[in-house]
């Protein structure tokens, strides 16, 4: 959905029952066995699990809407999910026996309940994102499946220097993949990017009022290569100008990509 498509649905009053309660979850995951978020046929996602989960509860066939979607091998410390239900149990008592009827790879973190007017991902404001490297010449083998293992050293004051210019409002065309379907609009606003460093760990952050499919993981690629020395400062600030993906480096993989945090207006008082 085009980002112009997206905000005209949030201007819109969500369509609801207002006999049904709104249940809000939100969600840590693994993301190394499941193929995604989405629901796919034959396929093991976050998302059917989750829905498994309900129906046991609930009786019955329940569709749950997330913030987003997460693509194979993604994390996540704060995916948020909606869904609207016969109120079944309070948020304490909801959370526990998800729980315990999930598999061990994802976890309900926080339940609420809400106004069966909120959707997950049509009212969402922003998103963090976090991308962990293991720059090390030797892995630790505990994180070959949560850290991009980067064996050369980088330097990270260029890293810094590039990444200054992605705040802001930008045409980001350059570090998107082609999702399959056409968008409107490839502009999004970077609120704050952070590159950090703690021993072996390097941590990028990104918040920003939307992102494109596969960015994170494309900015990641290409900031690399200036910690390695690939591609200047002043070339990084080229491509983000040229608006063509066919200028941008390899994207990174998808282990090392956690969804930290989804933003959403202040609840009514």
């Amino acid at each position: 959905m085009s980002r112009e498509s997206l905000e005209l649905r949030k201007s819109r009053p969500h369509r609801f029952d207002p006999t049904l309660q709104g249940h809000k979850l939100t969600l840590a995951y693994r993301g190394t066995e499941f193929s995604g978020w989405q629901r796919q046929s034959e396929k093991r996602t976050v998302q059917e699990c989750l829905e498994k989960a309900l129906e046991k509860l609930w009786g019955e066939k329940i569709s749950l809407q997330g913030s987003g979607r997460t693509d194979t091998g993604v994390h996540a410390m704060g995916q948020v999910a909606s869904f609207n239900a016969r109120r079944l149990h309070n948020a304490t008592v909801l959370q526990r026996a998800l729980n315990a009827n999930l598999p061990r790879d994802v976890r309900v973190v926080r339940a609420r309940l809400l106004s069966p007017g909120f959707h997950a991902r049509f009212q969402t404001t922003g998103k963090t994102y976090r991308y962990l490297a293991w720059n090390h010449l030797v892995q630790d083998p505990f994180t070959w499946d949560t850290h991009w293992h980067l064996p050369r050293p980088l330097d990270l004051a260029a890293m810094r220097r590039a990444a200054r210019a992605l705040v802001g409002e930008h045409d980001f065309a350059s570090f998107t993949s082609n999702p399959g379907y056409e968008r409107e609009s490839t502009v999004r606003v970077m609120r704050r990017v952070s590159i950090a460093r703690e021993r072996a760990v390097v941590s990028f952050h990104f918040t920003a009022d939307g992102f494109l499919f596969r960015m994170v993981r494309n900015l990641v690629g290409a900031l690399v290569k200036v910690g390695h020395g690939k591609i200047s400062v002043e070339d990084f600030t080229a491509i983000l100008r040229a608006c063509s993906r066919s200028h941008a480096p390899a994207t990174a993989p998808a282990c090392g990509l956690y969804l930290m945090q989804v933003t959403y207006p202040p609840a009514p008082r």
